[in-house]
């Protein structure tokens, strides 16, 4: 009985799935069984129009989003509207901009944490003036500058055009209009005429000087007074105004220092501080400049205008340009993304023989083949010549004996 059973154990084990070779086979167990992803099964059985039309649509989306981003981060702007009551001061900053490091050991906000956008509100009396300067863009310093009064130009060039014009009026001014305006018109009919046009010497407001500076402006800005610094009751009665002045905001200034929310910390980025001084002066042309046609002058009258009483409200706006590659992008992106919806093919029509069981796959593609055959069998049977019942003219009128 022992001799039996230990037979019939050995002739069980040459059946056991004990090798783990043989574990990748197919036999119908689970760990056999290879079950596909839908979407890859998609991709594989898909038509090539359909996987075109899909890796086309991809890319032009991802020419819409490279765009869009390109654009983001590359835009950059400073606005300062000032209105009767106070003055705005926006900020929205390029991608990877640095704050300026303060000499005057203001804190200043961690590089990780700085945002973008920046938005700081001051009172009216906050900003002292504005002043034409010479910049240099590489360095990011002020080479010169030119004051309240001094015009804002990179040569003389053009001081001495105006001049010459408003000499050449004030001897026109004798002329009677009447006279004076038809020798204009007989003056431009005759450079027309012969081809000849009026020569002025050019003047390019974008365009750097020989050493490479452009022209531009800065805003000057201070801080705001408390009434406990305005109001000193136990302050020296002999002493001048501005130098109790000075004194007001060199103590405000101090107090300003650590304070992470005071106006001292908000302006810090964007100001260029000295030593010598306790004024903030904003250059607003950070991210334009040499790409503006608007003089520095304009925007300087503007603010000083503001200062004096003389306009209520004004807004001064430099925008950097849009980047010409992130626009092509754009472009492109979506006019590919439209062509691509128009004449793509996203999907194929209902087959019998790709769905279903395979039972009916089998049974559709016997159908059709099936079709098929007698298709061509009527086809056949079109092509050859049909015969007719004539009559024999041999046999007319004969009788079959």
């Amino acid at each position: 009985m022992l001799r039996a059973s230990q037979t019939l154990l050995r002739k069980r084990s040459t059946n056991l799935p004990t090798n783990v070779a043989e574990s990748s086979v197919i036999d119908g167990s689970v760990k056999s069984i290879k079950i596909e992803a839908p979407l890859a099964k998609a991709i594989r059985s898909a038509d090539g129009y359909i996987k075109g039309t899909y890796a086309w649509l991809f890319m032009s989306i991802f020419f819409i989003y490279a765009g869009t981003v390109w654009i983001f981060r590359n835009s950059a702007s400073i606005v300062l509207n000032c209105q009767f009551d106070g003055c705005t001061f926006k900020v929205h900053t390029p991608h990877g901009f640095v704050p300026r490091n303060s000499i005057n050991s203001i804190t200043m906000p961690k590089k990780d944490k700085f945002k973008r956008k920046t938005t700081i509100e001051f009172k009216r009396d906050q900003l002292v003036r504005a002043d034409n300067i010479k910049w240099d863009p590489e360095d990011q310093v002020i080479v010169k500058n030119y004051g309240l009064g001094a015009p804002s130009y990179s040569s003389q060039q053009q001081n001495e055009e105006e001049d010459e014009r408003e000499e050449g009026d004030a001897k026109r001014s004798t002329m009677p209009w009447s006279k004076h305006k038809n020798y204009r018109k007989k003056k431009k009919g005759r450079n027309k005429k012969n081809g000849k046009k009026d020569k002025y010497k050019t003047y390019y407001r974008t365009g750097p000087d020989s050493d490479g500076n452009y022209d531009s402006y800065v805003v000057v800005l201070r801080d705001p007074l408390q009434s406990s610094f305005i109001s000193d009751e136990g302050s020296d009665p002999d002493e001048s105004p501005s130098k109790r002045m000075q004194r007001q905001m060199a103590a405000r200034h101090v107090a300003m220092m650590n304070d992470p929310n005071s106006f001292a910390s908000l302006i810090a980025p964007f100001a260029i501080t000295s030593n010598d001084s306790l004024e903030y002066i904003i250059h607003l042309r950070d991210f334009n400049v040499g790409q503006t046609h608007r003089l520095a002058r304009t925007s300087v009258s503007k603010v000083n205008a503001y200062t004096t009483g003389k306009r209520t409200n004004f807004v001064l706006r430099e925008s950097r340009p849009v980047k010409w590659q992130g626009l092509v992008l754009l472009i492109l992106g979506i006019f590919s993304l439209v062509l691509c919806l128009l004449v793509g093919v996203f999907w194929e029509e209902y087959d019998p023989t790709k769905t279903g069981s395979f039972r009916k796959r089998m049974a559709e593609v016997r159908k059709r083949n099936d079709a098929k055959k007698l298709a061509a069998q009527r086809k056949n049977m079109a092509r050859k010549p049909q015969m007719r019942n004539r009559l024999d003219p041999l046999g007319v009128g004969r009788k079959n004996h």
